[in-house]
This record gives structure tokens, C-alpha cells and sequence, in this order.
């Protein structure tokens, strides 16, 4: 019987892991020859993969120990046996009923054919053969695998009832069971205590005779006034009983020892949810490169997998956990030097680490703890990963974590314009108080919310969270999207921490406005890049200080005492765009009766990928091109951009809400999506559908520039023009002097710095007392984003531009109402790298600080677009509209072409003769431009709190 049960088994093993690609001569005949051998290796490869080794590092072991014949190539071995393997354990786990313990069913197998093996070869050739072939490096654990044997039931103790070494014994039992004082059938609640016999009869009756035997003693010892004779012969029988029955449990399997031996109520619970959960997994974990190997492995500088870049990039999570098959996933992201050295001392081994279980509101959090460097006397890097309990979802990882006691950790590398380079996964081992707090806590959860009905596990996980997945997706992108001043918006806190930590941020951006300097003057960059990485490990440390001191990383937000969430208000829906495995979806967030209210919508005829070369293609044209090829795929681009805008239309329906604020993600926010058309003709787009359509990164920056304390203005109106010429490669322009002349007829007060005045740091510190700040100049972009910036005045470039760094640096805004960024491409960027923040235009960086709206550009304009779109929009601000009104009615003008008739009165009116005095000629020179260009208004677009 237990042999057809192990040939079964073996055959099992090898029906589902064995490839087709494995050829036969692969293998050596005594493995080729033979089911359990075959198995066992086959299990090898899976529970090699435990330990994040490499498909060629697994290989090559095999190849080295003579269980795949060492003149096959290794990477054929890698190749056709080892990744078809991995596959489908990732998927399905290993195939017994024990589907998440590839550690066990590798460890039950070498036992089984170490017993099979005993019974040919000698204990010494078969000690060997596990030491050599099958690695077991432990003495211990290869004595007590050559205890087995391939028939352990030759050892197996008679049933009392029938037969016992003197026959003391049997007369005993059978004089009772006569009586009725001992039954011959086990127990009910015995068996339900051991759910792991029901397949197996063989060891089912070595329960009943152990049974017998045990109740055959407890009853004996209730008699009173038994003879010398019996309680001695009695007693020899027992001995010898039990000298067989050791004997028989130290040639079985740990397996089969562990189903003999009852469990507990919770164990038995635990185990009835993790088969029901048999059969979850992710498609996006299933690719060869899904989950790291270990570092030694991962070629440097390589790129993430596709599903850790879109969960980081996407959802903005940097730890999070995963379940790929058997393996329960934890990603943890480093920053700094500092996080890197911590994980290189986590690779060396001995490893060094902690983690600590933290009870919250609704589930526990792990808390790993890289180790510390020698002599560093502040906190230790620091991942938290979080299981909500109150999901089916996370409580069934939690078990599962708990049980099979162990995490594959994968680490990536944050480097550059936030983009991801991979580092390795490496096997985390939790300890064992570890593991029972965790399962203590899921098992407690999962009767909570399945109760008996375990069967409904996966269904429960498939269907829960519908209800709240708009949300969820809104509050991710709120994280993802979270710019890289993210942590000086959201926590705020009266502790000294709080004031450091805001003290190192404005340091970094000063380093880094330096170090941009440095860029844009061509100068060595290995000094700078030293004070660079000292200056983020500095921003960094004191925030683990204050994370540490507002309670772990729950500093209080800005917007707390008023709402737990971001506010939008009841006339205005604010949509999130996403772009998740190359589909865009929308997050919107509404809010009705003072609560808010989401929805999630997928559009599946957007595919995001095609579109984002063909932005790439757009961008790399030159816009004076003489054959219009910048402007045919721009509106080739923006016509594509139609499907989405129907979607925000029907999701946000305009005749609920009067204001629409936009927050695009790549390839999008490159594009005027305010401008995409609601109709085959074109004549109705985005913008007319709302009174208002605004852009902004997240709506938590837009709650905090809203509640911000704001400071009476000193200037009304500031006027920063520069029209380049001073400096190699800034042409001279006429614009913005022109622009200059043109806004200070239309305001009662202005403030103008102009040429040799207006330097960057003037600017910055003249911008800090107006209300309204108009910049008129050249717009330079660069693949460093903290480089990008406004040409003012300076004897080199670096020292003339303004750029997005010196602004977050010592930009203070809070007077500020409206910046217009009058230059080319002041909102688009250079990145190309999949990043995780999103501040990366200059725009953002005047928002970050506290301006309150913005108005930037996205492609190069024209000297005389950018003195018409002023004027007329001063013009409007000048006899009172606010920000918006104005713009909008500045987009009207000129897309409606609404200068080939003058004015006789109002504002434009004013514009237009302020113009006239400039450029005569300027209505036929528009005309020519707005010829070749039809969407040259769409250049234009408004950012912030309007």
C-alpha cells in the first residue's frame, strides 16, 4: 500500500514538473530510469528557487553533482529543464496536497529514495550519494535520513487485541473489549484531529493499533487489584510494543510522522484555507524575469521586471508584498548610498536583520530591519509591510507567509531622474515567534471574514474590494504620483525633527541647484555628485528621525483636521490618469453631500504603448520643420487623445460639474489633453465641455497650496523679461522685452525687471512679494529636470538660469496667485526614464512652494504668440478677472481667431492697442502662424488652484 502511495506520488511529481523540452539523454540512467529519482530532482530545481538562485546557478548545480550529465550545455540545462520547471511551481506550487510546501515534498522525496535506495546499495554508498549528488551538508539530517527504509511496516507492532509477546497483553484487551470498556474503533474526534489519513489507510492503522495500545494501558491502570503476574507480563508486552513501534516511526518519513500526530484546531484551519487557495496567482508574475534572482545573478545596472516597475511607478508602493505561486514576495526599494551599503551587509552572510510584528487599527505590519552599518548611529533602514486584515486577500497571505516561514525578498535601486535598476532578491527567513504572531493574527481574521466556508476563499478574493477599487486607484496615484517633495507636503509636526528635517530638504535642492548649475556650464561633475549623494543621505536620515517621531512614518497631514483625504469640491471632479500595463484608466474623485466618491474606468481601445513612441517621434521633430511634420503629428496625437476625453466626459459628466482638474501620466501629460477633440470634426473639445480644465500633479498638493497660510502681496504685479543675447546659444529674442512694454500699460502697478536686473536670484526674491509673477524669456528643458529652467542674466548659464532646483531651493510663494512662465516648454519635460516622481517640469516647482496656479507651456512658442497670449491675458487680469477667467478667455481669442476683427471697447480692446503699437502688422502675421499651426493655442495650458 505505502508503496503504490509513493509511486503515485512520484509519478504525480513528474506528469506535472516535468518538461517536454527535457530530453532523456539529458539525465543520467538512474535518474532517466526512475520515477522517484526523477521527481526528486525535478523538486530540487523548485526548492533551489527558494533561495533566489539563478536558473543558470541551478543548472550548473546539477550539472556539478551528476544529476543532469555535466557535457550538456549549461544554458541549455537552464534553458529546456530548470525555467519550464520554475514556471509552473510559480504558477501551481508543487503537486501534492501540500501545494505551497516545495521545501517539504523536496525533503519527503530524498527520504523516500534514500529508503528505496538502502534496499540495493550500502548505508556508506548511499551516505555518500546524499552528501555528494544530493548536497545535504548537515550529519545529523543524513543519519536521520538513512533511518529510512523502503518498507517501514516491516516493524510494524502487532494489534494488542490480537497478538503480543508474552499474550498478556492480548488477553487483557480482548477481556475488556468483551466487557465494553475499550472500543476497537478509533474515536471520531482522534481521526478529525488528523484530516492528513484520509488517503492514507496504511498509516490510519498504525493510529488504531497505537490506539489500542494506549487505551489498553489507561484502562488497565483504572482496574484495581490486579496480580503481580499480570501487571509484570502486561508490562513486558507494552515494552516490547513499543521498542517495535520506535522502530517503525524512525524508518518512515517526517511527512508521515507529521500526519500520525494530531493537530490542532487552528493548524487543521490553516491548512483547509491554504488549499482552498490553491490556484491564485498573477499573470504578470508568470514571465521568465518576473522575480529577481539572487545579486550575484542580476547584471549590474539591469532593468526591473515589468510588474515591479508598473507597482512602484503605478501605485507609488516602495515595500509591498506579492504572492507568486509558493512564494510570498516582498519588494523593498533603495535610495541612497547609505540604503545600498546597509544591503550589501544584509547580503554577506553571516545575515544580520530583524523584524518586528506591529499591531494597527485593521491588521499587523512587518517591520524588516536591514542591518546596521558599524558605528552609524542613526536608525536602521527601515520596510514596512502591511497586511490589512480586514481582506480575505491579505489575511490568506499572511497565512501563508506564517506557514511556510520564509519571504523572497527582491530589492531595487532608485538611481538618477528616479528611475529603477535592479539589485537582487535574497531569502529572508522569519523566525519562528515571528511566524506565530502571524498566524495567530490571519487565522483570527480569515474565521472572521470566511468562517467554515473556506471552499469560497478565492471566490471571496477574486470579487472583494470591486466596491472600493476606484478609491483605492485615486489614493495610489496620490502616492504615485507624489512628487518629490511628497513628505514635506504631507507630514507636518511641532517636534524639533520636523524643522531639520524641512532644513536638510531646502539644503538638498541647493545642491542640487549647484550641481545643475554645474551641468549647464559643462563643468566636471565628480565633486558635485559627492556633495549631491551626502546631501540626499542627509534629507533622507532626517526623515527616517522624523518618521521616527511622529510614530513610524503617521506624521500628521496638513489636511487632517479637516478630512482624512484630499478635498474636492462639489463642482469639481478631479481625474486621476493611469497607465497600467500600457491601458489607461481613470481615477475620478467626486464629492457629493460633503463625502467623496470614486470611480474607476478602464479604457481598453487606449493601448498606451504605440502612443508613447509616437510622442517620442513627435518630440525628437524639430517644429520649424519645413514639410510640417511637427504639426501633422500633433494633431495626429491629439485626435488619438479623443477616446480618453469621451471617457472623462461620460465619467465626469460636465452638467454635474462646472470644473475639471486633470493629472496625466506618460505619454499624456506631454500633450495638450484640454485640446482633444469631442467630435469627428473637431469643433467641440475637452476645454468647452467645463468652465474650467486645470492640470495638477496630485489633488493632495492642491488641498495643501488651498490651506496654505497665504501673505498679503507687496507687488501686484512683477515682470521678469529677459530677452537673451549675452550668453553662446541664447539668441537674442524680442518677445519678451515686447511683452514687458505691452503688460505694463494694462496694470495700474508693475513691478518690471528686465535684462541686466533680472538675475535669478533678484527674480527669486522679488517673486516672493507679488501677487501676480509674469516671466517672459528663454525656456530651456534638459535631461536633468533639476536643470531645466528660465535664461535670465548671468555671466555663464548656470549662473543665468532659474532652474526648477534653485526654485524649490529658496522660492517662497505664498503671496503668489498666478506665474505666468511665459517661455518655451516651461510644463513639458526631457525624461524619458519610466520615473517615480512626477515633478520634473517647472512648473511644479513654482506649485511645490506655494503659487498658487500656473501657466507654462508645452512646445516651443513664437515671439509673437507669446506677446499676443500676454497681453491679451493681462489685459483681462488687469480689469479684475481672476486666473482662470482670464486664461479662458485668452484661449477663446486666439483659438477662435478672434483678432482678424478689432475691438471697439473692453479689454481686448486695450490688448490689441497696446499690440498694435508693437506690431502693426501683427493680425496677418498671427494668421500665417495659426495656418500652419491650428492648435498653437493649445501650447498653453494652467496648472494649480484656480
Amino acid at each position: 500500500m505505502r508503496t503504490t502511495w509513493v509511486d503515485g506520488l512520484a509519478a504525480r511529481v513528474c506528469h506535472k514538473l516535468g518538461p517536454a523540452t527535457c530530453r532523456s539523454d539529458m539525465l543520467p540512467s538512474w535518474i532517466a530510469d526512475d520515477q522517484l529519482a526523477l521527481a526528486t530532482v525535478l523538486t530540487r530545481i523548485a526548492a533551489n528557487d527558494i533561495g533566489c538562485s539563478s536558473p543558470q546557478t541551478i543548472g550548473d548545480r546539477l550539472r556539478s553533482t551528476g544529476l543532469v550529465l555535466p557535457e550538456v550545455p549549461g544554458s541549455v540545462v537552464a534553458r529546456d529543464l530548470v525555467m519550464p520547471v520554475l514556471r509552473t511551481v510559480r504558477r501551481n506550487g508543487v503537486p501534492w496536497e501540500r501545494w505551497w510546501d516545495v521545501g517539504g515534498l523536496h525533503a519527503l522525496l530524498i527520504e523516500l529514495w534514500a529508503g528505496r535506495r538502502l534496499s540495493t546499495h550500502s548505508p556508506e554508498k548511499v551516505r555518500e550519494e546524499l552528501t555528494a549528488v544530493w548536497c545535504l551538508e548537515n550529519d545529523r539530517l543524513v543519519d536521520t535520513v538513512l533511518d529510512n527504509a523502503e518498507d517501514p511496516f516491516a516493524f510494524l507492532p502487532p494489534d494488542l487485541l490480537h497478538e503480543s509477546a508474552t499474550g498478556t497483553a492480548q488477553a487483557c484487551a480482548q477481556f475488556l473489549v468483551t466487557r465494553g470498556l475499550m472500543k476497537i474503533t478509533l474515536p471520531d474526534p482522534l481521526l478529525s484531529t488528523r484530516p492528513g489519513l484520509a488517503n492514507r489507510p496504511d498509516l490510519t492503522e498504525v493510529v488504531r493499533r497505537w490506539h489500542h495500545r494506549v487505551d489498553l494501558e489507561e484502562t488497565v491502570h483504572r482496574v484495581k487489584g490486579l496480580s503481580p503476574e499480570l501487571s509484570t507480563g502486561l508490562r513486558r508486552d507494552l515494552d516490547a510494543w513499543d521498542v517495535q513501534m520506535d522502530q517503525l516511526t524512525s524508518h518512515l518519513t517526517a511527512h508521515e510522522i507529521k500526519l500520525i500526530l494530531p493537530m490542532s484546531e487552528d493548524e487543521r484551519y490553516g491548512e483547509e484555507c491554504l488549499r482552498a487557495g490553491w490556484g491564485l496567482y498573477r499573470a504578470e508574475l508568470e514571465s521568465d524575469d518576473a522575480l529577481l534572482w539572487q545579486p550575484d545573478s542580476v547584471a549590474r545596472n539591469s532593468s526591473v521586471p515589468d510588474w515591479i516597475a508598473e507597482e512602484i511607478i503605478t501605485c507609488g508602493t516602495r515595500f509591498f508584498h506579492r504572492q507568486a505561486g509558493p512564494h510570498p514576495v516582498w519588494l523593498a526599494t533603495v535610495e541612497t548610498d547609505m540604503h545600498m551599503a546597509a544591503v550589501r551587509t544584509f547580503m554577506e552572510p553571516p545575515t544580520r536583520y530583524g523584524i518586528e510584528v506591529e499591531e494597527y487599527s485593521d491588521g499587523l505590519r512587518l517591520w524588516f530591519e536591514f542591518p546596521t552599518l558599524p558605528d552609524d548611529p542613526d536608525p536602521p533602514f527601515r520596510a514596512p509591510y502591511t497586511y490589512s486584515l480586514s481582506w480575505v486577500e491579505h489575511a490568506w497571505e499572511l497565512l501563508h507567509l506564517a506557514t511556510v516561514g520564509y519571504a523572497r525578498l527582491s530589492i531595487v535601486r532608485l538611481v538618477g531622474d528616479g528611475e529603477l535598476r535592479a539589485v537582487g532578491s535574497i531569502r529572508l527567513d522569519l523566525a519562528e515567534e515571528v511566524c506565530a504572531r502571524a498566524e495567530e493574527a490571519a487565522i483570527a481574521a480569515l474565521r472572521r471574514l470566511v468562517g467554515d466556508e473556506t471552499e469560497t476563499i478565492r471566490q471571496r478574493i477574486a470579487l472583494e474590494g470591486h466596491d472600493q477599487a476606484a478609491e483605492v486607484a485615486f489614493q495610489i496615484c496620490e502616492t504615485a504620483k507624489g512628487e518629490d517633495i511628497y513628505d514635506e507636503l504631507a507630514l507636518e509636526s511641532d517636534v524639533v525633527e520636523y524643522e531639520s528635517f524641512m532644513e536638510a530638504a531646502r539644503h538638498l535642492a541647493w545642491v542640487r541647484s549647484r550641481h545643475a548649475a554645474d551641468l549647464l556650464d559643462v563643468k566636471g561633475p565628480s565633486e558635485g555628485d559627492a556633495e549631491l549623494k551626502a546631501a540626499a543621505e542627509a534629507r533622507q536620515r532626517a526623515l527616517e528621525f522624523l518618521r521616527a517621531a511622529t510614530g513610524r512614518g503617521k506624521g500628521k497631514a496638513r489636511w487632517s483636521d479637516r478630512s482624512d483625504k484630499p478635498s474636492v469640491d462639489e463642482q469639481t471632479a478631479f481625474v486621476h490618469l493611469i497607465n497600467r500595463y500600457g491601458r489607461l484608466q481613470l481615477a475620478v474623485c467626486r464629492t457629493r453631500a460633503g463625502h467623496s466618491h470614486f470611480d474607476l474606468v478602464t479604457c481598453e481601445e487606449f493601448p498606451l504603448g504605440p502612443l508613447a513612441g509616437a510622442v517620442g517621434e513627435w518630440a525628437r521633430q524639430a517644429p520649424d520643420h519645413p514639410r510640417r511634420v511637427w504639426q501633422d503629428y500633433l494633431e495626429q496625437l491629439v485626435a488619438e487623445c479623443s477616446g480618453p476625453a469621451r471617457a472623462i466626459i461620460e465619467t465626469a459628466a460636465p452638467r454635474e460639474f462646472r470644473r475639471l482638474v486633470l493629472s496625466p501620466t506618460a505619454p499624456l501629460e506631454l500633450l495638450p489633453l484640454h485640446a482633444a477633440p469631442l467630435d469627428s470634426a473637431r469643433t467641440s473639445t475637452l476645454i468647452d465641455a467645463f468652465d474650467q480644465v486645470v492640470y495638477a500633479p496630485t489633488a493632495r498638493l492642491v488641498s495643501a497650496v488651498e490651506r496654505s497660510q497665504r501673505h498679503a502681496a507687496v507687488v501686484e504685479v512683477l515682470v521678469v523679461a529677459h530677452g537673451g543675447g549675452h550668453l553662446p546659444g541664447l539668441e537674442p529674442i524680442g518677445g519678451p522685452l515686447c511683452e514687458a512694454d505691452v503688460i505694463a500699460g494694462l496694470h495700474d502697478s508693475v513691478e518690471i525687471l528686465t535684462q541686466e536686473k533680472a538675475t535669478p536670484a533678484r527674480a527669486l526674491h522679488m517673486m516672493s512679494m507679488a501677487r501676480i509673477v509674469h516671466v517672459a524669456a528663454h525656456g530651456l528643458t534638459h535631461p536633468n529636470r533639476w536643470a531645466a529652467g528660465l535664461a535670465l542674466h548671468g555671466d555663464s548659464l548656470g549662473a543665468a538660469t532659474l532652474t526648477s532646483s534653485g526654485v524649490l531651493a529658496d522660492g517662497v510663494f505664498s503671496s503668489v496667485d498666478l506665474i505666468i512662465l511665459n517661455a518655451c516648454r516651461t510644463g513639458t519635460h526631457e525624461g524619458t526614464g519610466r520615473t517615480v516622481q512626477t515633478l520634473r517640469s517647472l512648473e511644479s516647482a513654482f506649485l511645490a512652494r506655494g503659487a498658487k496656479a500656473i501657466i507654462s507651456t508645452l512646445w516651443d512658442i513664437t515671439d509673437l504668440q507669446g506677446v499676443v497670449f500676454s497681453a491679451v491675458l493681462h489685459a483681462y487680469l488687469g480689469a479684475g478677472a481672476d486666473s482662470h477667467t482670464a486664461y479662458a478667455a485668452t484661449i477663446r481669442y486666439l483659438r477662435e481667431h478672434r483678432w482678424r476683427v478689432s475691438w471697439a471697447a473692453g479689454p481686448v480692446c486695450a490688448a490689441e492697442s497696446a499690440i498694435d503699437a508693437m506690431v502693426p502688422d501683427w493680425r496677418s502675421l498671427l494668421g500665417q502662424q495659426a495656418a500652419d499651426n491650428p492648435l498653437f493655442w493649445a501650447a498653453f495650458k494652467i496648472t494649480g488652484v484656480v
